[in-house]
């Protein structure tokens, strides 16, 4: 899991992509967009993307640990299994399904960089893509976000703090937990998915995966810290719901980030329910309606765009499946904005080409 301290120790302004075209395309008037996977790879810049993503966490890497080259040269770049990645899940594909669309569509291999037509094994891939860790795909989600900051559609004002719980199948995974002590009614097996959303785009901004049993409020200023430190979000109100309400946080957001917040207040804990008087909790509600923004965000997230079930095992696998998700989504919104067509910025359906040409 990415954290400040081991970004601290990246060049100066390493977290800044480069600069790419962010041109309007000429808008389309049909219902849909039908995106191809080509298409897609070159509308969301992810070639400079993962270029960019691949080579700051080679660098995070080589100061971490110095590892020693060994074995022969690779053919593929890492870039280039990145971006399958990407396409996997857009489009919902397997493994072997996702290897063969590339090989029998010369564009889409060629945009996604494989020389001369020659796409990765099946083998390869699925090792490859193991093998990449987590960095390469959480800088590439965060090339995601920038792309939306820098044509001002995420804005990083007003932010809303939660949590969901990402059901995995295989229960025999040793780093996933019940969501709650034991497993009961309404506990769920797999991790937890902290995310912060930029509530005027509804759009990720931040996440960050931990196994299901790990309680919100730590989490908090990670996120917020982070965010500041990426992007330079000038922060003006966060709300979260009352997992998050600790005096900890609040002091952070008022004295560090100079912000707001409206943090749910649970009236069963003592003392606080002297504190509270009517109008009080009407005001209080008023604000925290907004928070339905990031619910219907997971809901959205796990129904159309595949955030669960999952279908693998082990945290690293959860924190690049949710990096994916969550760029896809991203990808989706820049996407429908660049056809001008924001009204679909968050439709996998209507953007994409989803049932795709033999």
């Amino acid at each position: 899991m990415p954290d400040c301290t081991a970004l601290s120790i990246l060049d100066s302004n390493p977290l800044v992509p480069p600069e790419v075209d962010l041109s309007i395309f000429p808008g389309r008037l049909s219902p849909r967009l039908w995106i191809t996977p080509a298409e897609f790879l070159q509308t969301t810049n992810a070639r400079a993307t993962a270029a960019w993503a691949v080579r700051v966490s080679q660098s995070l890497t080589r100061r971490l640990s110095d590892p020693k080259r060994r074995g022969p040269r690779m053919r593929y770049g890492e870039n280039s299994i990145l971006m399958m990645a990407f396409i996997q899940v857009a489009w919902q594909m397997g493994y072997e399904m996702t290897v063969d669309y590339f090989r029998t569509h010369p564009e889409a291999a060629r945009v996604a960089g494989f020389a001369d037509g020659r796409v990765v094994s099946i083998g390869q891939y699925w090792e490859r893509r193991q093998t990449l860790g987590i960095w390469p795909f959480w800088f590439f989600f965060l090339g995601m976000v920038w792309q939306l900051t820098r044509m001002k559609i995420i804005h990083g004002v007003d932010v809303i703090l939660d949590s969901t719980t990402q059901r995995v199948w295989y229960h025999g995974d040793g780093q996933a937990s019940w969501s709650f002590p034991k497993p009961w009614k309404g506990s769920t097996w797999g991790y937890k998915v902290h995310t912060l959303l930029c509530r005027w785009s509804e759009l990720p901004i931040l996440f960050l995966v931990t196994p299901a049993n790990r309680h919100d409020s730590p989490l908090a200023i990670p996120l917020l810290s982070l965010a500041v430190a990426c992007f330079g979000f000038p922060i003006a109100i966060v709300r979260a719901d009352a997992a998050y309400f600790s005096y900890t946080l609040l002091n952070y957001i008022r004295t560090i980030l100079h912000a707001g917040f409206v943090i749910d207040y649970n009236l069963r804990k003592q003392g606080k329910k002297a504190l509270a008087t009517l109008p009080f909790i009407r005001h209080w509600r008023f604000h925290l309606k907004f928070r339905t923004v990031i619910e219907r965000h997971f809901a959205w997230a796990k129904r159309y765009f595949g955030l669960e079930p999952a279908r693998w095992k082990g945290l690293i696998a959860a924190d690049q499946h949710t990096a994916l998700v969550y760029s896809v989504m991203l990808g989706v919104a820049l996407t429908a904005h660049r056809y001008q067509r924001p009204e679909l910025a968050g439709s996998r359906m209507r953007v994409l080409a989803i049932h795709m040409p033999a």
